[in-house]
């Protein structure tokens, strides 16, 4: 460690990852920053993903849940404890990626105190293909339509995605660093979200806390989309905490009646048109996901309902 590098905990939520973790162990091995420590959030796995992490690092801070509390409540149990350690940083980083060598260097680079900064993220199991997809949605967001606004998300790389951008609304927590301090101006992620939109809500209250979002190109890593909620780009899992949690974000952030009203009008019409495509494709799972997650919204049925397997 040298006292001119600023200290960073990395933190992990964790849960039946291990499909995948090997090959993120080695890659985090190899990382070229030096003043980091490991923190790794379990999420009461039953696989040995856990183990096999140990295994790997056996320096690392283990903080085991007796339940799969989701991302979000998984995030601030580790805030909380780089807090108590006094890191200056905290490094969100999905346990589904791969990292290259010099990402955590390039972002500590262009960040300071009030500065959040995020990589540019490829999609890995696109990764030996000649066309590269982007897999993050780090841009605007449309808060009268609840999406997500250029994001580059799904797109192939090329020039525009390899230029530095500020001033973004939103990025994804699959990987993103955050200064420490910026918890106590803004709090805490909101657990009802359990997962999936939690970082949008949160990173709007720091910006209007006085931080700011960097996409960082020259930091790169790979992802493999939703990789704890079945895989793939969208799964019933995801689509059902995005359909709820969407609606919640949407309300919780609406600055008016009248602009909830409007959200709400685009979002019925737009649920026909999606109800009507899964019909056509006979995704019956992924039919009954979404109408899940509108349901539940209505009902007040917040924080963690379903599992990956009840989807």
């Amino acid at each position: 460690m040298t006292s001119e590098e600023p200290s960073v905990a990395i933190i992990v939520v964790n849960y039946n990852s291990a499909w995948f973790i090997d090959e993120w162990c080695a890659s985090l091995r190899a990382i070229d920053y030096v003043n980091w420590r490991l923190v790794i959030v379990d999420a009461h796995s039953n696989d040995d993903s856990l183990a096999r992490i140990e295994a790997a690092f056996p320096e690392a801070t283990y903080l085991r849940c007796g339940d799969n509390v989701g991302f979000a409540m998984g995030v601030n149990i580790g805030v909380r404890d780089a807090e108590q350690r006094g890191d200056d940083f905290v490094l969100f980083l999905n346990p589904d990626t791969v990292v290259e060598a010099n990402f955590l260097t390039r972002l500590v680079e262009v960040t300071d105190e009030r500065t959040m900064v995020v990589p540019k993220i490829l999609h890995l199991d696109n990764a030996r293909s000649d066309v590269k997809l982007i897999s993050t949605h780090a841009g605007g967001f449309d808060w009268r339509l609840g999406l997500f606004r250029d994001t580059f998300h799904g797109q192939p790389e090329g020039p525009a995605t390899n230029v530095r951008r500020d001033g973004l609304e939103t990025a994804s927590f699959a990987c993103a660093l955050v200064p420490t301090a910026a918890f106590q101006a803004a709090g805490m992620l909101d657990e009802a979200f359990f997962m999936y939109y939690e970082e949008t809500d949160w990173l709007r209250r720091a910006i209007a806390k006085g931080y700011r979002i960097r996409y960082e190109p020259s930091s790169l890593i790979h992802h493999r989309e939703s990789g704890a909620s079945g895989g793939g780009w969208m799964t019933p899992f995801k689509l059902y905490y995005a359909t709820r949690n969407r609606l919640y974000l949407v309300r919780k952030n609406s600055r008016s009646r009248r602009d909830f009203a409007y959200f709400t009008a685009y979002f019925w019409a737009t649920r026909a048109g999606t109800t009507a495509k899964l019909v056509r494709a006979k995704k019956w799972r992924m039919l009954r996901a979404m109408w899940r997650g509108v349901r539940d919204y209505y009902r007040g049925r917040m924080g963690r309902t379903y599992q990956v397997q009840d989807l």
